[in-house]
């Protein structure tokens, strides 16, 4: 989050006081002061984020770029590179590993071309989520902290409206996420535990039991409220999906390659496997932390470039070794492929990983469930309440878990879906309000790049669900 400086864009004009507009120098004094200061809050009406914010969705970003904020050294006046670690880092997590199952179900040209056309597409609605900060902040119509958030730009620039939308998309996210995690922690259990030897399962574990293994701990990481332990683990959790992808490509080039096999494009195939491309590069509400924590907040947008393009490039090494090296019968979660010890290790890390990024990821939505109890009166609600409704929470994520085919499937519907409204519609619509609430003339070519990001959002959505 950003920090609260002080600024001449106060919060009256807001409330339909006047106010005078910021100076460029003004504006340019707040920026540095945020970044000797570093992260503090956000106001508590900047979209009721107090909470709740919408940033800490998947778990990535946020905690992280202060985890890491030591690499802006010397070296680095800018944070440029931290950004760029950190971003990459946002964007390589479990769903990495369902890219090879994604190449070969859909097919190498296809999901090639939809990866870069993802790319494209992310790196444009990024772009315009800038701007519309910059917008608001430079016509006084709100301080930098007000929009140093998503939760927070999409409440200025959209009103209720748009505070409900990250609300409910911000838990329908996180749900998802869940959901997704139990099923790669559960299908690498499947084949972990008998590898370990443990014959209390039988030889050939069911999802549903392994599930019924790791509910227990899921709910109970849910009561959890104090991040600081778990955020160390989950640190570790960061390097385990780098050895992970190390191992899994290693495995797969040792075997014969089998790239005939393939197919080229199957479109049909394309609501299963869009998601996974998506996960990868909608990740926009994760991102606003990144760039609030670095000396130079305007160096971000090169520096997501680079990230992204980066990450597409091992992205889809990645995909298309473990689909050459796996043939079409690849698992949705890659790892399950693995054997021998360093199989079983690589495995094991990245359940871990899971468990421990788990209450962080789920923090935002549990919160945004308990305030619905709240009302108008927070802090109004009792432990016994807020652990039901957190209980609530990952039981139903269990239980939608044991009734889906794979991971795969979630990950369609989690990033073809909620991730395609949140990082492709909602920037659009929030450029598009921001020009009209600033007054500020929208050019033709403006207007048309607004119109392709909405179209193409409403579209991935539209076929994440029909075909």
């Amino acid at each position: 989050m950003a920090t609260t400086t002080a600024t001449r864009a106060t919060r009256g004009c807001v409330a339909g006081r006047a106010t005078a507009r910021p100076t460029r120098r003004g504006v340019a004094i707040e920026r540095r002061a945020r970044a000797r200061r570093g992260f503090a809050r956000v106001p508590l009406d900047a979209g009721r984020a107090r909470r709740d914010d919408a940033t800490t969705i998947a778990g990535r970003g946020t905690r992280e770029a202060r985890a890491t904020r030591t690499f802006a050294s010397a070296g680095d006046a800018s944070g440029e590179n931290a950004a760029i670690v950190n971003t990459v880092k946002a964007i390589f997590g479990a769903g990495g590993f369902a890219l090879p199952w994604a190449f070969a179900q859909g097919g190498i040209a296809l999901v090639g071309t939809c990866m870069a056309a993802s790319l494209v597409f992310a790196l444009e609605a990024l772009r315009m989520l800038i701007k519309a900060q910059d917008a608001l902040v430079g016509a006084g119509a709100s301080t930098a902290s007000e929009v140093a958030t998503y939760a927070g730009l999409t409440n200025a620039a959209m009103g209720r409206a748009g505070d409900a939308a990250c609300r409910v998309m911000n838990v329908l996210t996180c749900f998802g996420i869940t959901v997704s995690y139990l099923i790669f922690i559960a299908e690498t259990m499947k084949v972990v535990v008998p590898a370990l030897g443990v014959s209390a399962f039988g030889a050939s574990p069911t999802t549903a039991s392994m599930l019924a293994l790791v509910g227990p701990l899921m709910i109970a990481l849910s009561w959890l409220r104090e991040m600081s332990g778990v955020a160390v683990i989950s640190a570790v959790g960061t390097a385990s999906v780098a050895v992970g992808m190390a191992v899994t490509t290693a495995t797969a080039l040792s075997n014969p390659l089998q790239l005939g096999a393939l197919p080229v494009a199957n479109f049909a195939a394309f609501p299963g496997f869009f998601g996974t491309v998506a996960f990868l590069f909608f990740i926009h509400f994760t991102l606003f932390g990144i760039k609030e924590a670095m000396p130079q907040p305007d160096k971000f947008f090169g520096a997501a470039v680079k990230a992204f393009t980066g990450a597409a490039v091992i992205a889809g090494l990645f995909g298309v070794a473990g689909a050459a090296g796996f043939g079409t019968g690849v698992s949705s979660v890659v790892v399950t492929m693995l054997t021998g010890p360093s199989g079983i290790a690589v495995q094991l890390l990245l359940c871990l990983n899971l468990l421990s990024t788990y209450p962080i990821m789920a923090q935002s939505a549990l919160r945004i469930c308990e305030n619905v109890l709240e009302g108008d009166k927070p802090g109004s609600i009792g432990a016994p309440q807020a652990l039901a409704v957190r209980t609530a929470f990952t039981a139903g994520a269990l239980w939608t878990a044991a009734n889906v085919p794979n991971f795969g499937v979630v990950l369609g519907y989690v990033g073809g879906v909620c991730c395609s409204i949140l990082s492709l519609v909602l920037p659009a619509m929030i450029l598009y309000l921001t020009q009209k609430k600033v007054k500020a003339e929208i050019v033709p070519l403006e207007l048309a790049r607004i119109g392709g990001v909405f179209v193409t959002g409403v579209t991935c959505i539209v076929l994440s669900i029909v075909l």
